[in-house]
């Protein structure tokens, strides 16, 4: 005999059962991939932010350059004027004879070379014979300059101020009542060696008082 082929319930139940499971499973790839966004830029994107940055560094790039030798500067021409006020108030403390030479190399006066632009020392001159010899004076202070500095520094220039003609290229001697031991003032002129930046000035009068300066008259600077 014959029987139609009719599910059970049983069987319905199933079908429909892994039906709503497709649907579920087929409705979570959906949301999941409504999430799933592009990155990355677009060459219309990229060329706009390499244009901004061209932009930033020709505008940051010389403010930088500037600031660093805005500091230099400052630095240098500090420790020159702060050296030459030690050396003096050790002169009149110690009641001797206290030198401000340049250095080629930190350890001793560059003597007639004369090149402050490499850095000087300070120290008690006991024997008086403006050198430093460890066995026989009393060093104070080293300061050198860096080695890729474009700071120049020119001992009784031929542009000082009038009067002015206390010869600085080898030592600034101060005797121990605190005066300049030639007895005539002298200068210094501090160069950037960038472009028209204001140069500045130490002047030390016969008393041995150092005084700062800044140029102001652009036609002058160095």
């Amino acid at each position: 005999m014959f029987l139609p082929l009719i599910p059970s319930v049983y069987q319905a139940y199933l079908l429909l059962h892994h039906y709503n499971d497709d649907i579920e499973k087929l409705m979570v790839l959906n949301n999941s991939m409504k999430k799933i966004t592009q990155s990355g830029f677009t060459l219309l994107e990229l060329m706009v932010v390499i244009a901004m940055m061209g932009v930033l560094m020709a505008v940051g790039v010389p403010s930088f350059r500037s600031m660093l030798t805005t500091n230099e500067m400052a630095d240098t021409t500090n420790e020159l004027i702060l050296s030459l006020r030690k050396a003096r108030a050790e002169a009149i403390s110690s009641g001797r004879n206290t030198i401000v030479c340049s250095s080629t190399d930190g350890v001793t006066c560059s003597g007639a070379a004369g090149n402050w632009n490499q850095g000087w020392l300070v120290m008690v001159d006991r024997n008086i014979d403006g050198n430093y010899v460890a066995a026989n004076d009393e060093l104070l202070w080293v300061y050198e300059l860096k080695s890729n500095t474009t700071i120049t520094i020119t001992p009784s220039p031929t542009t000082a101020t009038i009067g002015v003609i206390n010869d600085f290229r080898d030592t600034v001697t101060f005797s121990y009542t605190g005066e300049l031991d030639a007895g005539t003032p002298g200068e210094f002129h501090l160069c950037s060696g960038v472009g028209d930046y204001p140069r500045r000035e130490i002047s030390v009068s016969v008393g041995g008082e150092a005084s700062l300066f800044k140029n102001n008259t652009p036609a002058t600077n160095c």
